[in-house]
């Protein structure tokens, strides 16, 4: 068995005209100790083939129906061979020279997760920060408690797993994988779990991940019932988790509500687009889960909680679609 320092597990599904770039982006740079693991979920477009293209020595190319990316990626889990593992979706691609500080920073290192930095970019050539805004000094050799009070103050919930690096062996120790319900926002949950099962975290704070923004057909470009389920789920998951009849089992707890709270606002915008019983599905929710935002740290949750307060769910859902609305034209049109 190969020692790699590092497996990216890439699930490829009719991705054909992203591919390339996106496998190449790892190619492209120094890359040695590196397994990159290409997982077809079924395509029906020329992926599959594509896929089978670039099969060689530290290549693994998996074949398989299609499950969904939560399939694709624990398939890949289980053929990783790496002391770490990335997630690198088949149309993003990863920033020009950083493999080489995440190989260095592996030889050195026992955590469990390491935070990475991200961008959006565009078709015109754009690009802007994800936003997470995670600074090392706040991560590296702090507690659970200190680590989750931190990033319960973030812009927003750093739920990615293409953002971060997780070390092999704790994945397998605490039985860590992706939810196969064929959810949206598979990765919200993921971390979670990871975020409260590890004992170490880092930070580092180079360019990593690069998303890529408006492409047709991509589920993160839609909004439907779908969309709004994922988010729904990890709100049920973490209140399970972390409360007991609605009060925070200990700390941690009350700071991992935060990350629900932030979720919250996302579907709450989201509740604008619906319509007809999918609408009145997730009203109900929304009125039910309506007491998480009071554990919401960041600004943009405690907006959101006034709006509530003072317009009613459906009020404060219309001004954010209007709020999302002038914002998209403006990243757009810049």
């Amino acid at each position: 068995m190969a020692d790699y320092r590092l497996s990216i597990i890439i699930p490829v599904f009719n991705v054909e005209n992203y591919l390339r770039e996106c496998v190449e982006s790892v190619l492209n740079q120094p890359h040695n100790g590196c397994q990159i693991i290409l997982v077809d979920d079924g395509s029906t477009d020329g992926s599959g083939a594509l896929c089978d293209e670039y099969r060689g020595r530290d290549i693994c190319v998996i074949h398989q129906e299609n499950g969904g990316p939560s399939a694709a990626r624990n398939a890949g889990l289980e053929a990783a061979q790496g002391r770490y593992i990335a997630f690198l979706d088949a149309d993003d691609r990863i920033a020009q020279d950083s493999l080489s500080s995440i190989l260095q920073w592996i030889e050195g290192t026992a955590a469990d997760i390491c935070f990475m930095e991200a961008t959006f970019f565009y078709p015109d050539g754009r690009s802007n920060s994800l936003g997470d805004c995670i600074e090392q000094r706040h991560i590296r050799k702090k507690t659970r408690e200190e680590v989750f009070q931190y990033l319960s103050t973030r812009p927003k919930y750093p739920g990615s797993a293409c953002t971060k690096i997780f070390r092999k062996g704790f994945l397998t120790e605490h039985s860590l994988r992706f939810s196969e319900d064929r959810r949206s926002g598979e990765d919200l949950g993921f971390v979670f779990h990871c975020l409260l099962a590890a004992r170490e975290y880092d930070c580092l704070n180079i360019p990593y991940y690069e998303y890529r923004k408006n492409r047709e057909g991509s589920i993160t470009t839609q909004t439907n019932m779908m969309t709004f389920s994922g988010p729904k789920k990890f709100i049920e998951d973490v209140v399970e988790t972390a409360c007991d009849h609605q009060k925070p089992k200990n700390t941690i707890g009350q700071y991992a509500l935060g990350f629900a709270a932030y979720e919250y606002s996302i579907i709450l915008w989201e509740y604008s687009r619906l319509t007809g019983d999918d609408k009145r599905q997730a009203g109900e929710f929304l009125r039910e889960f309506r007491w998480v935002m009071q554990y919401g740290k960041n600004r943009k949750c405690r907006m959101v909680r006034r709006m509530v307060q003072s317009l009613g769910i459906s009020g404060a859902s219309g001004c954010l679609d209007v709020y999302m609305t002038i914002r998209q034209s403006k990243l757009t049109s810049k």
